[in-house]
């Protein structure tokens, strides 16, 4: 973790991801491990940007294995900083305007994901995240991304399913239908024919997951993280999705 704080509080999380992420400082303090990859992470400032850790800190992390930087918004001076030290760039795309300004709480717009997508995928390894559901049952805001990917495509691309974990009235209150998920992965898969699909860690539990699991697996996706005892995965790894050698 790079920062254990998010100057966004955005109304979908709170900072309830950043709880179970190790202090980057207490990692490098601690003996070397057989961990051959590292997912840096943490909270946003105002503009929408991950906060780094020092060079120093990337340089030590980066001789004890591969660095992924998940990251949101990208200035040029953010990703100068970053590409010495990065394998991969994880970057969230939003297309939903409603949500970029009344979720995320970002004076933002899906051209600003659009333009910072561009500046990443035109200088590094980009594997895009899209984040299905937070904007309800439309996905229209999913859709413009994908459209965007078509035009730029990457090495693969991870979808997420929307996990409510906060009452309020800005986000849904349920995780989408499992078949509407599905029919729009499927239409995605559809457009971005040739481009490996993967249904990362982010999903709800339970039921919900092994029916998304099975759909997905039977939609041809590349790639499944933690899957659903009742279902077995194309792929076995023990590093980030975005790692994997596509």
């Amino acid at each position: 973790m790079s920062g254990d704080s998010c100057s966004l509080d955005c109304a979908h999380c709170r900072g309830h991801f950043l709880k179970n992420m190790t202090d980057l400082g207490e990692l490098l303090a601690s003996e070397a491990s057989d961990k051959r990859s590292f997912l840096i992470s943490g909270g946003c400032d105002r503009e929408g940007r991950v906060f780094l850790p020092s060079q120093e800190k990337m340089s030590l992390l980066g001789k004890r294995g591969r660095l992924n930087f998940h990251v949101t918004l990208v200035d040029e001076e953010q990703l100068n900083k970053i590409i010495p030290w990065a394998h991969t760039i994880s970057q969230d795309l939003h297309g939903d305007e409603r949500v970029i300004r009344e979720v995320l709480g970002l004076n933002k717009s899906f051209s600003d994901y659009a333009d910072s997508y561009r500046r990443v995928w035109s200088r590094t390894r980009v594997i895009p995240h899209i984040l299905v559901g937070l904007g309800g049952e439309s996905f229209e805001g999913e859709k413009r991304v994908v459209k965007l990917l078509e035009n730029f495509p990457p090495p693969a691309v991870i979808f997420l399913v929307y996990l409510p974990l906060i009452k309020s009235a800005i986000v849904p209150q349920k995780p989408p239908p499992v078949d509407k998920v599905i029919h729009f992965l499927s239409w995605a898969k559809s457009r971005l024919e040739g481009i490996p699909l993967v249904m990362g860690c982010m999903r709800p539990g339970g039921k919900y997951r092994a029916e998304l699991d099975r759909g997905v697996l039977n939609l041809g996706f590349a790639g499944l993280v933690q899957p659903s005892c009742s279902v077995s995965g194309p792929i076995i790894s023990k590093e980030c999705c975005a790692l994997w050698d596509w």
